[in-house]
Formats: structure tokens, sequence, C-alpha cells
């Protein structure tokens, strides 16, 4: 597990390069994922369903028109929807994008298979990067390391300092090594954590999600590691599809201005309809969504046009 400081400076470096690439921003040509319904189980809760298919818990309540006091009953069915843009780059390997918690898998420039991913927390940041496969472990050991003993430490918890295989590991059954010393992709102890904001730093996986990996990913396999609270595509009838995240990490403001820019530098000034992309900023559900124009262009857009962004 990913479980030092320093991440958080290594994010923020990695942001710089980011902000740096702005200038062209990548157009992506797949969606993946669809709306469905699905049945409450018991136990099941908004968090746990929300994570399970990364899906922003606004445009959950909304499609289901619920209310934040409204309780779910096993046997309700109701919509959910897991579709995202695809942030295709390479041919072959693993993409996982922190902005919408998905690990994205291809082999030959095709997509195979897709999992809900969980990460760092704000505070333990999961740092971008390009990284490796190089190994794996079943039934890991966790040798607790010493920042998050002091954690444990601070909050009065008992403090522990090596967690052997079983079902109180957090590391799950299965732990993918990659390229940077202590830090990975494993299972989990705590299954409706995956998909959100929980972890000290690593990527969990659900538990038959991580055996697939284990059993199926060759070391040496590229894991890129991106974060893109805006993603946008453009399917080949030419219409522009638009996904926008809140920025939980701080590092690239979400606001109008920067949606603005990122589709003039794509090319794509004249083909948006600027009233849809405002309302696609404002309530930042985190799917996609199509902003193509189909009239004539409106006015010239400007920063005071568009409503501010909801907090």
């Amino acid at each position: 597990m990913r479980l030092v400081r320093r991440t958080v400076a290594v994010f923020g470096l990695a942001l710089v390069a980011a902000r740096t690439e702005a200038a062209k921003p990548r157009v992506y040509d797949l969606i993946a994922g669809n709306e469905h319904e699905y049945t409450v189980a018991s136990g099941d809760t908004v968090w746990s369903i929300t994570g399970r298919f990364t899906m922003n818990r606004d445009l959950f309540t909304s499609l289901n028109a619920l209310a934040e006091s409204d309780r779910l009953r096993p046997g309700m069915r109701l919509k959910v929807s897991d579709r995202h843009i695809v942030p295709r780059r390479n041919r072959d390997g693993i993409v996982i994008d922190l902005a919408d918690r998905t690990l994205y898998w291809f082999e030959h420039g095709s997509l195979k298979s897709r999992f809900p991913v969980g990460i760092g927390r704000i505070d333990w940041a999961t740092p971008p990067g390009r990284y490796r496969i190089v190994g794996r472990r079943e039934d890991p050991i966790w040798r607790v390391p010493a920042s998050i003993q002091a954690e444990m430490r601070a909050r009065g918890e008992p403090v522990v300092a090596v967690v052997g295989p079983g079902p109180d590991n957090p590391l799950g059954k299965y732990w993918i090594q990659l390229s940077s010393p202590g830090y990975g992709l494993h299972g989990t102890n705590a299954p409706a954590s995956v998909g959100k904001y929980a972890s000290h730093g690593c990527m969990r996986l659900l538990p038959e999600h991580a055996e697939r990996l284990f059993r199926e990913a060759c070391d040496g396999t590229v894991v890129e590691v991106v974060y893109e609270p805006v993603k946008i595509a453009r399917d080949r009838l030419g219409s522009v599809f638009l996904e926008v995240h809140r920025d939980v990490y701080r590092g690239k403001p979400v606001d109008f201005d920067g949606v603005l820019a990122q589709l003039q530098a794509a090319g794509l000034r004249d083909a948006v309809d600027w009233s849809r992309v405002a309302e696609v900023v404002v309530r930042t559900w985190a799917t996609p969504e199509d902003v193509t124009r189909h009239a004539p262009p409106a006015a010239e857009p400007t920063a005071w046009d568009a409503p501010a962004p909801a907090e």
C-alpha cells in the first residue's frame, strides 16, 4: 500500500505536467457502459451502489427521483448508470482514471474489461504516473507503514504493525505490485469502499476483479494512472460528448472557462452548444452528455454568460 505523504508532492508535480499538456486535450472516441435496472439487495446503500457503478450520487438520486431522506429497501428496482468516456491511450495495457475511479484494460486496441477501483482519500491522493506490473503475491502480508501506525495512534485505535493473510487483511487475497516501491493494486476486505476515494493511496478492487487481474495481467503490463475530471469524446457521426467530474483532488479546477479552453484547443468550439456545456459543467453528473450543436452558432461565449459552478 502506498502510504507516504510524499505522494501528495508527486501528485502535484504530475498535475503541473498535465496542465502543460492542456493546450492539446485528448478527444476520445469510445463510450462504455449503459443505463439499466438494478435490484437492491440486503445491505445495499446509496454509497455502496454508486461506488459499484462509479456513479455520481446526484445523478443516481435524479434518475430515481429519490430524496436524501429516502431509504433503500431490498427488492427495490432502481436505475443505475456506469457510462463513462473511455480514456483509450494505448493499444494494450491498463489505464486507471482517478476522476471516474475506473480501471480500463485494453488488449489489441479493444477494451477488454473495466472495473471500479477504490483510490486514495483526498489527504492520501493516489499519484498519477506510468507504471508497470512487476510482480504479484497471493495471501499477502500487510506490513503497516509507520505513517498509518501514527494515524492509528492519533485516532486512539490499537496500533498494528503486521496483518497476516485472512479476512482482516485490507489487501484482500491478491496483491499486484507496480514499479514504484510499496505501490500496487489489490483486493479488499471492505468491498463497499470500491469506487470511492477511500484508501491510503493504493488502488483496491473487488475480490473477483483482483483475482482476474492477478491471474491474467502479465508482468510488464503498462499501468497508466491519470486524473481527468473533464473528458471529451467525439463519435463517428460527429457528436460531441462531455463528461465532467468534481475536482476532488483540487488539482484541475473544473469551471466554464477551463472547459471552454479545452474545447477550443480541441478544435470543437463551433461543434458544441454552449448552453448545454454550461449545464454539464454546473451539475457535474460525471457521465457522458451530448453537447453537440444542432443549430447555427450562438453568440460568442464568455465566462459571464455561464452560471457559476455549484460548490
